[in-house]
């Protein structure tokens, strides 16, 4: 695993307060990637929007998939089966 080529897969509460937890793990994605802080933190946003669109769209329990992911092209969060991805 190096900033170019990553892959990581996990699985989240289905709760509007998770949002924030996986932004910040999409800004962390970033930065590593190598994106500059703005950048980041606006992608970080978007991935917020993601899991709360998703949250707010599907009622009930359960686990939210989510997969982070670069390979050789941008960088990609995959929220259930809705993909943000950055440009880098």
């Amino acid at each position: 695993m190096d900033a170019t080529t990553f892959e990581f897969q996990l699985s989240v509460p289905r709760d509007a307060q998770i949002a924030a937890v996986v932004r910040m793990m999409a800004e962390q994605a970033a930065k590593y990637a190598g994106c500059t802080e703005p950048n980041a933190a606006a992608f970080g946003e978007r991935v917020a929007e993601a899991v709360r669109a998703h949250v707010n769209g599907s009622p009930g329990h359960g686990a939210i998939p989510i997969v982070v992911r670069r390979s050789t092209g941008p960088l990609e969060v995959q929220v259930d089966t809705r993909t943000v991805a950055l440009e880098l």
